[in-house]
């Protein structure tokens, strides 16, 4: 399985896209008037698909695509600086090859980076795992 890739750090390949198939492409609001009648609005969305991905685990404590600590440390720091143009993400695709998008960190309905340990324990050290559930939106 090939890697994925956000802004030069590598992520496992077998992340899962949890929104991957959810419809974006249409903004929608529905607000009533002051007459009572429920007016819509629908426009195309150039942009702002969000991209979701997770650490998957059967219950049974196998995780697939558990990250270190190291790289929990290196998309915290990725994500705590300023930044005014996107990154670069790079996915496997579903037959061959890789797809690419320009991506931000999209914090806007909570945090944009969640981890929890595979197993708890003080202190932790770079090798340790965590699952991980990463937010993204293209821009």
């Amino acid at each position: 399985m090939t890697d994925i890739m956000l802004a030069g750090i590598t992520l496992p390949g077998d992340l899962k896209w949890t929104d991957e198939f959810t419809a974006w492409k249409v903004g929608r609001s529905q607000r009533i008037s002051l007459g009572g009648a429920l007016i819509v609005s629908e426009s195309a969305q150039q942009a702002g698909r969000p991209i979701t991905l997770e650490t998957t685990s059967n219950g049974n404590g196998d995780y697939t695509a558990a990250i270190t600590l190291e790289t929990l440390r290196a998309l915290q720091a990725l994500e705590s600086a300023p930044r005014t143009t996107p990154m670069m993400l790079v996915m496997p695709d579903h037959n061959a090859g890789t797809r690419s998008f320009d991506v931000m960190f999209n914090a806007s309905g909570g945090a944009a980076i969640e981890a929890e340990p595979l197993l708890f324990k003080s202190p932790y050290y770079d090798t340790d795992y965590f699952s991980l559930t990463l937010r993204l939106i293209q821009v």
